[in-house]
C-alpha cells in the first residue's frame, strides 16, 4: 500500500509539472522538507557518496525533492578550495569535503545518477571579471550541470550556489545562492555559455561573440529580478558633454541608484524615473573627465553590473 501511494504521488507530480510551466513550479516549490533532511544530515566521515545519496532520498517521494536534498547537502558540506583542483573523483571529494567546479559537478552527477536521476556535467565559459568583457573564448573555464526531471532538462550550478567570493577578503565564503538552483535559461546565459550550444536550453541560441560582449553581471542583478538592462553591450562610450542613459526593468522596488568609476573613491547618486506604461526605470550618469574607466552600477546599495566605459 505504501509503495502504491508513493507511486501515485510521483505520477501526479509528473502530470502537475509537465502540464504547466514546470520551471516556475519547480523553482518555487516548498523544499523545506528536503532542506531539513540535507542540513541535518549526520556530520561524520564518509568513504563513498552512496553512503550519503541513498539515506538523503529514502524519505522523499518526488525526484525534484530528492535532487534538492542532494544539491543542498553538497552546498552545505563541500568547500570550494583551489587546493583540490586535481580532485575530481566523487568518493574522494566526499572524503576530503573540498573541490573546485569540476569536482562539484562530478559529485552532483554521480549522486543523482546513483538514485535514478539523470544528470550531466557541462563545461563552458563564464564571466567573473571585468577583463572578460570582449575576451576571445578559447579555453573553457568552468563546469556545471543539467538535471532531467520529469522528462525535461534544467540548469544548475552547485559550485556558484555554494560560495560567494568576498572582494575584500579575497576568499570564498559559504553563502547558499538559490538563484543557481534550477535556473531560468534566459538568465543563466548571461554568465554561463556552454561549449555545446544545445545546453543553452534556449530556442534562439546565443553566439560566443555576443556572450563575450555582454556586461559583467553580479549575483545581485538576479536577486533583484532585473531584466533588459541597457546599454546591452559591455563596452560603451559617451561624449564628455553628454549623459549616459541606463535603464532596466525589475519586479522588486528599486529605492536608489548610484554609479561609480574605478578612479573615484565614492559612488554618485542618480535620480530614478519609471515609465508606468512599460514599467521601465531610467537614470542618467554624467562625467567630468575623459578617459577609460570601469563603470559600476549599484541598485538598492548593491553592485549589479559593470561596464568598460570610454569618455571621449
Amino acid at each position: 500500500m505504501k509503495w502504491f501511494l508513493c507511486t501515485l504521488t510521483v505520477f501526479f507530480q509528473f502530470i502537475f509539472f509537465y502540464g504547466q510551466d514546470s520551471l516556475v513550479l519547480l523553482k518555487n516549490f516548498n523544499y523545506s522538507k528536503a532542506d531539513s533532511i540535507a542540513l541535518n544530515f549526520p556530520k561524520k566521515k564518509f568513504n563513498s557518496f552512496t553512503e550519503i545519496a541513498f539515506p538523503l532520498c529514502e524519505n522523499l517521494n518526488t525526484d525534484h525533492e530528492k535532487f534538492r536534498a542532494i544539491f543542498r547537502w553538497i552546498t552545505d558540506n563541500v568547500e570550494y578550495n583551489k587546493s583540490a583542483s586535481n580532485v575530481a573523483d566523487a568518493d574522494k571529494i566526499v572524503r576530503k569535503n573540498k573541490a573546485v567546479c569540476q569536482g562539484f559537478s562530478n559529485l552532483l552527477k554521480e549522486m543523482c545518477n546513483s538514485v535514478g536521476i539523470e544528470c550531466e556535467t557541462i563545461i563552458g565559459f563564464t564571466k567573473t571579471d571585468i577583463k572578460d568583457i570582449g575576451k576571445k573564448l578559447t579555453k573553457t573555464d568552468h563546469a556545471w550541470n543539467a538535471v532531467q526531471l520529469y522528462g525535461r532538462w534544467y540548469l544548475v550550478d552547485v559550485t556558484w550556489a555554494t560560495s560567494k567570493f568576498n572582494v575584500v577578503t579575497r576568499k570564498f565564503e559559504k553563502n547558499f545562492d538559490a538563484h543557481y538552483f534550477l535556473c531560468y535559461p534566459e538568465l543563466f546565459i548571461l554568465d554561463h555559455l556552454p561549449k555545446e550550444k544545445k545546453w543553452q536550453l534556449l530556442d534562439k541560441k546565443m553566439k560566443p561573440h555576443r556572450f563575450s560582449s555582454l556586461p559583467l553581471f553580479y549575483a545581485d542583478y538576479f536577486h533583484l529580478k532585473l531584466d533588459q538592462i541597457t546599454p546591452e553591450k559591455g563596452r560603451i562610450s559617451v561624449k564628455l558633454d553628454k549623459k549616459l542613459k541606463i535603464s532596466y526593468r525589475s519586479n522588486i522596488p528599486i529605492k536608489n541608484a548610484t554609479y561609480q568609476l574605478n578612479t573615484e573613491r565614492y559612488a554618485f547618486p542618480a535620480e530614478i524615473s519609471t515609465d508606468s506604461t512599460d514599467n521601465r526605470s531610467t537614470f542618467f550618469a554624467s562625467f567630468t573627465k575623459k578617459g577609460h574607466f570601469v563603470f559600476s552600477i549599484f541598485l538598492n546599495n548593491v553592485i549589479v553590473a559593470e561596464y568598460l566605459l570610454r569618455v571621449k
